[in-house]
């Protein structure tokens, strides 16, 4: 079953454990969490299907 749930940068900071820095770096420069999805204007937020499958192994760049 698809998720389809957007989860902000502030609520994936606390989700992973780690500083909404730390998301950016793991993001932009190692390229080894999902990318964001521009949401409307500025507002970003992560598909919570690509935090699944990031979080079981299952994601793939």
């Amino acid at each position: 079953m698809a998720i389809n749930r957007i989860v902000s940068l502030k609520e994936m900071s606390a989700l992973v454990g780690r500083s909404p820095k730390t998301i950016w770096r793991w993001w932009r420069k190692e390229q080894s969490f999902p990318a964001p999805r521009q949401i409307n204007g500025r507002t970003i937020g992560w598909r919570e299907a690509d935090y699944e499958a990031w979080v079981n192994g299952e994601w793939q760049q």
